[in-house]
Formats: C-alpha cells, structure tokens, sequence
C-alpha cells in the first residue's frame, strides 16, 4: 500500500469504522461539516478553519451519481487528513483523474479516497474470486457506495486474474490500471484499437452486458502477439463523464514468446565454421 492508503487504513482502524463508511458520520468524528452547493466552478472544496482542527466540505449538489459524489467527499477529507492548513478547491477532471501528470496532492488524496471507500481486505473478501465482469464491478461499486471507476480499480487490486481498467474519451487510451498479475502494456494516448468494444461504445454502437473475446491487438501491444491471440472485453459508456470504462481480461496466453534457443538459432552461420572458408574475422 501507498503511504496515504495506509493514513486511510489506520484511520478506519482508529475509528473503528464498518467497511461501508457512512461519510457524514466519519465528518463529524473529525469536525468538518458536509454542505451540497450550486457550483460550477469544482465538485468538491474544502474550507478550514483558521482556529481550530475543523472545517467545512463543499460538495457539488449536481453530481448525480452517489458513488461519484461519495468520493469526492472522501477526496476531500483526504485533503484535510493529509495536506496540513491547505484550502483546496477541485475541478471534476482532478477528482479521478488518474491518468500521468496529474498533481501529486490530487492523488494522494484519490489513494486515501479509494482505501477509505473501499478497504482492501474487505474487498478481496467480497469480491471472492469471482470471474472478472462489469458486474462484479457494479456489485461492488453498490456495495460499498463507490464510483465505478473506483470499485473497477480496486476490484484489479485484488483480482487473481490477469485483467486490466482502461479509461478512455474522445476515442482515446487516457490511463489503465492493472491487477498485479497483468504483465502486457495498454499504451495511454493511443488511439483505440478497431475491433474494440470501446469504440463501439464512442460511435453509439448496442454492447452486450457480458464480457466478449476481441482481438488482442485491440488493446495489447507486442510483436510476440499469437496469430489468433483474444482478450475478454466489457465495455460502458459514461455519457456523464464523456469516456468509456472498459473491463479487459487475458483468459489465455497471447503471446508467444522466443526462447533462449531460438534467439540464438538465427546468430548460427553453418558456413562460417567449414574447413575451407573464405571470410574469416578481421
């Protein structure tokens, strides 16, 4: 764990918090008041008190999903755990941002968000092996009051499987996030591939609500890619946040990877080890 998940951690072990944390309740414990405004400036603020180890939690009243909202107040309270006197104020793209180059305090405090929201040991209990799925996401996304993008994070924390979360917008790889036994490479900034059900999502195509095997190639890049090398995919489209949450699942190996004895074959020239040779090493 990050050293902000485990300030998470100790605080719902301090607190003796249940691992659905009912967030007014934990704001109370820790003086700060949680007010919904008409904003459209940020989603969440925060405001302390010059005086005093208290303050106040600006939340956008139009944020309209819960687990979204939820968060952003988790954000929030993880800006007032960690960040000393500072006063924050944050847009919608640095609340789960996510991607590379977003600034260090604003993930930091998605880091405690994430483990306030959703413990890990928890989740692993929860989500018990179960075969990964958008469903399972959505299962714990409900269960614990997070967003899907958190629950679909965190359900790859803990995955068994090799899967990985893409996010993407405007037809383009932003950030994946991969369970540790998920060696490939998605590459963010890329261009998504054709025959993914991402693209299908952004041009209005209908999806199943079910993982589908796509080509590889889609998502993975590797030139040792099988020939007939597929990945599972589950994808939904997030007209609220204008991108595409995407579920890849490698169910069977795709690539095929030379051994020490092939790259070494090729390096073999029979006619440079005859009796009667003509070139010979200067």
């Amino acid at each position: 764990m990050t050293e902000e998940a485990l300030v998470a951690s100790a605080l719902r072990a301090e607190l003796n918090i249940p691992p659905s944390v009912n967030l007014y309740d934990l704001a109370q414990e820790l003086e700060l008041e949680i007010v919904e405004v008409d904003s459209k400036s940020f989603d969440g603020a925060l405001l302390r008190s010059r005086t005093k180890f208290a303050g106040q939690i600006l939340v956008r009243s139009g944020i309209r999903e819960v687990g979204r909202k939820r968060f952003t107040i988790a954000h929030e309270i993880g800006h007032y755990v960690l960040h000393g006197h500072q006063q924050t104020s944050c847009s919608p793209r640095v609340i789960e941002g996510w991607k590379d180059g977003q600034p260090l305090p604003e993930r930091e405090a998605d880091t405690f968000a994430s483990e306030l929201l959703l413990p890990t040991t928890d989740v692993a209990k929860h989500v018990n092996n179960r075969w990964p799925s958008m469903q399972v996401v959505s299962d714990i996304a409900n269960h614990y009051g997070a967003s899907m993008m958190a629950a679909g994070r965190k359900f790859c924390d803990v995955a068994s499987q090799p899967c990985a979360l893409v996010w993407s917008s405007q037809r383009v790889i932003r950030w994946f996030h991969s369970s540790p036994s998920f060696v490939n490479f998605i590459e963010p900034g890329a261009s998504l591939g054709f025959d993914s059900l991402a693209l299908a999502a952004h041009e209005g195509r209908a999806l199943t609500d079910e993982m589908e095997e796509v080509p590889a190639e889609a998502w993975i890049k590797s030139s040792w890619l099988k020939d007939d090398a597929v990945v599972s995919e589950q994808s939904i489209l997030m007209p609220s946040y204008e991108g595409c949450l995407s579920l890849i699942w490698i169910r069977r190996a795709i690539e095929q990877k030379p051994t020490a004895e092939d790259e070494l074959l090729p390096e073999l020239d029979p006619e440079g080890f005859i009796v009667n040779r003509k070139l010979w090493p200067r």
